[in-house]
């Protein structure tokens, strides 16, 4: 009765971790859409190349959302060259260096790679835009900037980096 014993208190336990973790999914304690949004969160957040590749963008999970800064920037100038917000519409912000900075924000996942309701900003207009970006395999990316309405738009096409250089931030 004793082997038995240490046989079936195991399976005992085991039995029990397994009906707690059903019964936490079933009741809400961990939501399976949870767990498809840190999925979704997963998929698109690391390094980027813009499309013209003069360009490196993070994309990282900022709570419930997707949201971007620069990570390293091409410089046309001397090795000390620093990229400013130059454009910017805040007079006090156009000396601010853009690297590491946000400048998109706001991407919720509504599943199949596409991400909806963002913005970006654009440091050569000088201007915020609204976005939505498509996962189109795991290396890239369509991001599609807008005015009212994604029709008065226009995509680019970024690919995935393994690594970036890191950018100067003055």
């Amino acid at each position: 009765m004793g082997l038995d014993m240490r046989r079936s208190v195991p399976v005992f336990f085991a039995t029990v971790v397994a009906i707690f973790g059903v019964a936490s999914v079933a009741y809400g304690a961990i939501k399976p859409e949870t767990i498809s949004m840190q999925n979704a969160l997963g998929e698109i957040s690391g390094f980027w190349y813009t499309e013209d590749r003069d360009g490196g963008v993070e994309l990282y999970s900022c709570g419930t959302e997707v949201c971007g800064r620069f990570y390293w920037l091409k410089e046309n100038g001397p090795a000390d060259n620093v990229s400013l917000d130059s454009r910017n519409p805040d007079p006090d912000k156009r000396s601010q260096p853009l690297c590491r900075e946000q400048f998109m924000g706001g991407f919720a996942p509504d599943g199949d790679g596409h991400y909806i309701n963002g913005w970006i900003y654009s440091p050569r207009h000088g201007a915020t835009f609204q976005a939505e970006m498509t996962l189109i395999d795991h290396d890239t990316l369509d991001l599609h900037g807008y005015v009212l309405m994604p029709a008065l738009g226009e995509s680019q096409v970024w690919k995935r980096a393994d690594k970036l250089p890191s950018c100067v931030s003055g």
